[in-house]
């Protein structure tokens, strides 16, 4: 993957800022949004979350996901919803790589994405965070857009 530990740094730095103006204890953090409260400490220290956790995270707070990964410095959209639609996510990609004159097996090849999770994503399924930050990144797209929320 591409500059992964970076990208994710910046979703660690980021959440950690929003974490801490909060105020709250990551028990409390954890039981508003739903996740187990280990799970706040981890990211907290730079695991890897789960996408459906980082839209928990991103609602909470309001804000995109583009900007808690870096990908834009305005906080939030006026049009962002709350939540996701796994539906949005194949159609986004794919006119992704066909704004940047690219396919899905250039990307494989390049170890951006695997190749054998194309069928799954036609399928409705979506990839792991880590790799739509990738994808994001690669081609200048927007996780909030493939995700549905704008």
């Amino acid at each position: 993957m591409i500059a992964l530990s970076k990208n994710l740094n910046v979703f660690t730095e980021n959440f950690t800022d929003l974490f801490v103006r909060t105020g709250l204890t990551k028990h409390k953090f954890a039981e508003l949004i739903g996740i187990d409260h280990c799970l706040i400490a981890d990211y907290l220290n730079g695991t890897i979350p789960l996408l459906r956790n980082v839209i928990k995270i991103c609602d909470y707070f309001n804000c995109s996901v583009d900007f808690i990964v870096g990908l834009t410095t305005d906080f939030s959209y006026t049009n962002l919803q709350k939540g996701y639609k796994k539906d949005c996510f194949f159609n986004e990609y794919q006119k992704l790589l066909k704004d940047n004159n690219t396919t899905h097996y250039f990307l494989a090849k390049n170890k951006i994405v695997t190749a054998t999770k194309l069928s799954l994503w036609k399928q409705g399924r979506l990839p792991q965070f880590e790799v739509m930050v990738a994808i994001a990144y690669e081609l200048g797209g927007s996780i909030d857009k493939m995700l549905g929320r704008i």
